[in-house]
């Protein structure tokens, strides 16, 4: 259903001080309505930095597994670093494994999964024992691993994982295991990515190198005399009056020599001591710019903790675009071949550009080729890994065209394929790697959950996709029985099985599929298209680009604004790709917007030739080619 949203040059006066009045709609719109002209600061809100940040060691076993570290480190032991083989898992891994190796180069190895299944599968273990570390860290993967850990725990290997994936009925005893998804976890976010944990334990592990680690510090409030909080590590063990708190708390307590107001002081004091240090806290920030691709390329929602870390590591890549920052040689390289904006990071950049191009390696299996760019210590190495690295984001991006070719194909052979309550697709000649962007892209064409598997090695993997806030591990669980490896997140799944069994689990998916939608009420709702603002098309202005660009960055659950124009004018019609898409202009008094349009292009041509106008919802944005960037009209949707 499409709608358009009030008009712009029409929008009321009643703006936030110190907003425009689009600025102003848009804050409303976004927030839910929940500002109060006397309370909430809507400034507050979109500055938020790193000092809003909950502090790491709200992080189960977050003490404990720096502490194993470090012992590790000291006694000279030989440590085991095994990622996953996505983005985030690579991000992750390169973070610790760049830390590491400055305090403890000897007896690091440093891995991530490439051809073999998720987690600790056969080959991977085979690949543990072989390596026979005294710490072995598992990042991104681990949790659905019990079993397999308290094997290794037994062979007498120490474990920790680092992970955020949905948890089990049962998870790993034997280990330290580190997710904001335990149920006894006091970290107030659950949807952090593990490159994000990755950086946490990381700041953590810099913060127990300060004087100020383990110490009780008493935050007055200002209330009265003795009244306040008692903090510890950036955790609050107490608030209220100050002798009532000596009596609970044995040890000294530091008095702060300011009062707090804030609704979280553990926070503001934590971030102040860390930051006190100036090579400690340089550390904390260029280690956002892994932290900030991983939380991207994951689709974790960019609300809250999550925008002030991509946020930051945008700022942080900028640094490193420009020489400013010299610690990761590899990803200095990747920046400078890609076609980029050379004032700004921008959050679209780290999922269209450089995301990607760190996932091809895995999803082509060389996962090698992302994480010895990022390990990378040398500039004339990195450039060479950057460009090969890119060599295969577009024989990825082939393998996926010739994909989607064939799937197109297999879904017109057999109408009823189309008309069940999922996509189900699979046939021997699709290319394995790339099943769940292949998956991705079947959603947004087809509007519904998609099963995507392609042959692989002898077996099958595939990929889940959720189309609505359906829980799509919920699912799988109806065939857990037949796969070999399943796991995910509630968005999006991933497992693999023997191909005999394939008929199996598509009679198991299509039996299960309408209970299922029906128990996560979402089957029969209505895609609705509004957008925030309706306009004409002179108003489609670079100053309008800059007003919405203070709500950057924009991502899952903070969508960049959606426009709509009433009665475009389409001029210079040019269509891409055998008319899969196209670009075009819309006309603007005696000027012209540049325009284009993603996948839709032969139903929008074809709506162009029956009406001659049309009204168009979409998005601005810079778009870069050749070292030039210009602002473009993105269409999503027309009538």
């Amino acid at each position: 259903m499409l709608q358009h949203g009030p008009d712009f040059h029409n929008l009321p006066n009643s703006s936030i001080q110190g907003l425009t009045p689009l600025q102003s709609h848009v804050f409303r719109t976004k927030f839910g309505g929940v500002f109060n002209p006397g309370g909430t600061d809507p400034f507050k809100i979109l500055s938020q930095n790193i000092a809003d940040l909950p502090s790491p060691f709200l992080l189960p076993d977050m003490d404990d597994s720096i502490r194993i570290l470090q012992t590790a480190v000291k006694e000279n032991k030989s440590i085991l670093l095994y990622g996953d083989r996505d983005s985030d898992g690579v991000c992750s891994t390169s973070l610790l494994a760049n830390f590491l190796r400055g305090i403890h180069p000897g007896k690091l190895t440093v891995k991530t999964s490439s051809e073999e299944d998720y987690g600790l599968c056969e080959p991977a273990m085979k690949y543990v024992r072989e390596v026979e570390p005294d710490l072995l860290v598992t990042l991104d993967f681990g949790t659905s691993n019990s079993a397999e850990i308290e094997e290794l725990n037994g062979e007498g290997m120490q474990v920790v994982v680092l992970d955020h994936h949905e948890i089990p009925e049962r998870i790993p005893s034997s280990c330290k295991l580190i997710s904001p998804k335990r149920g006894d976890s006091l970290y107030p976010t659950e949807k952090i990515c593990t490159s994000v944990i990755a950086w946490k334990l990381i700041t953590a592990w810099l913060y127990t190198t300060l004087e100020s680690y383990n110490s009780l510090v008493w935050i007055p409030d200002g209330e009265t005399f003795f009244s306040g909080s008692l903090v510890k590590n950036g955790i609050k063990l107490f608030q209220g009056d100050k002798s009532e708190a000596e009596k609970r708390f044995a040890g000294n307590f530091v008095d702060w020599p300011t009062t707090s107001k804030t609704q979280y002081p553990e926070r503001e004091v934590f971030y102040s001591q860390i930051s006190s240090s100036p090579a400690i806290w340089e550390q904390v920030l260029k280690n956002l710019d892994l932290a900030s691709i991983g939380t991207i390329t994951d689709m974790m929602p960019l609300v809250g903790e999550n925008r002030i870390i991509v946020k930051e590591g945008c700022s942080t890549l900028q640094k490193i675009k420009t020489g400013e920052f010299s610690h990761r040689p590899g990803l200095e390289k990747l920046l400078s071949q890609l076609d980029l904006n050379k004032k700004k990071v921008l959050s679209r950049d780290l999922g269209w550009s450089i995301g990607p191009a760190l996932n091809a390696a895995g999803r082509m299996q060389k996962t090698e080729a992302a994480l010895g760019l990022l390990l990378s210590n040398s500039g004339k190495e990195a450039e060479t890994l950057a460009t090969n690295l890119l060599k295969l984001n577009e024989e990825r991006r082939e393998r996926t065209k010739r994909n989607l070719f064939r799937v197109e194909g297999f879904l017109k052979r057999k109408r009823e394929r189309t008309e069940r309550p999922i996509l189900f697709c699979y046939e021997p000649d699709f290319e394995p790697g790339v099943s769940g962007i292949v998956a991705t892209k079947l959603v947004e064409q087809y509007k519904r959950p998609v099963v995507f598997i392609a042959p692989d090695h002898g077996h099958a993997k595939g990929s889940v996709r959720a189309y609505g806030r359906e829980n799509v591990l919920n699912l799988l669980k109806k065939a857990e029985n037949i796969f070999h490896q399943f796991g995910g997140h509630k968005e999006a799944g991933g497992f693999s099985l023997s191909i005999d069994q394939i008929p199996r689990l598509a009679e198991i998916l299509f039996q299960e599929a309408g209970s299922w939608l029906e128990s996560e009420k979402v089957s029969g709702l209505q895609e609705e298209t509004k957008s925030l603002v309706s306009l004409r098309p002179q108003e489609l202005r670079e100053n309008l680009y800059t007003e919405l660009g203070l709500f950057e960055p924009f991502g899952m659950e903070n969508p960049a604004p959606l426009l709509s124009v009433k009665g475009a004018k389409i001029l210079s019609y040019r269509p891409l790709s055998d008319g899969k898409h196209a670009r075009f202009k819309i006309l603007a008094s005696s000027e012209s917007i540049q325009a284009i349009i993603w996948n839709k292009a032969e139903e929008f041509s074809e709506r162009l030739r029956e009406k001659g106008e049309l009204d168009l919802w979409g998005c601005l944005e810079e778009n870069t080619f050749k070292g030039k960037t210009s602002l473009q009209f993105v269409i999503q949707s027309f009538t």
